[in-house]
């Protein structure tokens, strides 16, 4: 009988991919946060640029987990 094949350093690798979704999601929302603020200073649009760039940063932090999560599962 064949025995499954078990990842090496199994714990490792989960906590690796946590810390990455984790971090991918902070950095895009603050970055749209950021910018929307700068863009809203700069132009008076006060609050509608930092919202898009809240909903643009998490959108794009989604985008990232899920290209992230497709990765680790593929290996």
């Amino acid at each position: 009988m064949e025995k499954p094949k078990t990842r090496k350093n199994g714990a490792l690798t989960a906590i690796a991919v946590t810390t990455t979704i984790g971090t991918e999601l902070a950095v895009t929302t603050l970055l749209g946060f950021y910018g929307g603020r700068l863009l809203d200073e700069r132009l008076g649009t006060e609050p509608w640029l930092l919202v898009a760039g809240v909903l643009t940063g998490v959108g794009v932090g989604i985008f990232g987990i899920i290209q992230t999560m497709q990765r680790f599962f593929k290996s």
